[in-house]
């Protein structure tokens, strides 16, 4: 088949017209057959352009959204919680800061939202152990308690809180007022006022320590309870992570001294270490 386009152009410009076929009479009937033949083209390639990005907008709308769906139900199942019945539950945070929880309580963090933002929710009861970074927030129904890095502990239960800093600084926020604590400060605060607890009435029912000289834990034990505690040399080089319960004798031995597999027994005000 003739390519009458280009048989057009070469006699359109020449001036000359073809002896082809006798369709192509007069110079003007060219010029008009050339001109609807690149309008045609035109048309052509246009409707192609649009092919192409219709083509193209819906490939990249469907990656698209792939990539939200994808997203949202990454973050969604990486939202873990841990809680607790009647026993005290240990856990480690994504930064490497640890949560002792109590007995009746829960916390849920999301993994993925954790490396931007180091936040979490609790119910309950916690001692916290929290590694200097960004800062570390824990949200509760009473309040929001913000640090960088320290050791606190929180009580929490429904709209009243209390908060123990054991070493740095701590922040506690709620609608009833914002305080700051410095270490060996307790705050409570309820839906009507926020007030300071007294060292006589401070909280001390449960201490927590992580890798702490075992040597150390002993020490306060001993003050605790008022014994002493025979055989310390076999403390040497041991470290300790977890809490004593500052109200039960039995209970922290067994929680200390068992953890490490060391024997002892009770003799009236003396514990000895076997």
């Amino acid at each position: 088949m003739k390519d009458w386009k280009e048989i057009l152009e070469k006699y359109l410009e020449e001036g000359k017209l073809p002896l082809i076929d006798s369709v192509f009479t007069r110079k003007v009937e060219v010029g008009e057959t050339l001109k609807k033949l690149r309008q045609e083209s035109r048309l052509t390639q246009t409707e192609k352009k649009n092919r192409l990005f219709r083509k193209n907008m819906l490939y990249w709308s469907a990656a698209a959204m792939f990539a939200i769906l994808f997203g949202i139900g990454a973050y969604f199942l990486s939202e873990e919680k841990q809680s607790t019945g009647t026993m005290m539950v240990e856990c480690e945070l994504p930064d490497g800061s640890r949560v002792q929880m109590m007995e009746n309580s829960m916390l849920s963090f999301n993994r993925i939202g954790w490396l931007w933002n180091r936040s979490l929710h609790l119910t309950g009861k916690a001692f916290f152990s929290v590694i200097p970074g960004k800062t570390f927030v824990v949200r509760t129904q009473a309040g929001n308690v913000s640090v960088l890095g320290t050791k606190f502990w929180i009580d929490q239960k429904e709209y009243e809180i209390t908060v123990s800093c054991k070493e740095g600084c701590v922040k506690l926020e709620t609608p009833v007022g914002v305080t700051a604590l410095a270490a060996g400060e307790s705050v409570h605060c309820d839906e009507k006022e926020m007030g300071v607890v007294e060292k006589e009435i401070k909280l001390r029912k449960i201490l927590g320590y992580e890798n702490d000289p075992l040597i150390n834990v002993v020490a306060d034990i001993e003050e605790i309870f008022h014994i002493k505690v025979i055989g310390r040399e076999k403390c040497e080089g041991l470290f300790y992570s977890g809490l004593i319960y500052t109200r039960n004798l039995d209970e922290t031995l067994k929680r200390v001294f068992g953890s490490l597999g060391i024997s002892y027994e009770i003799r009236g005000k003396e514990v000895v270490l076997l």
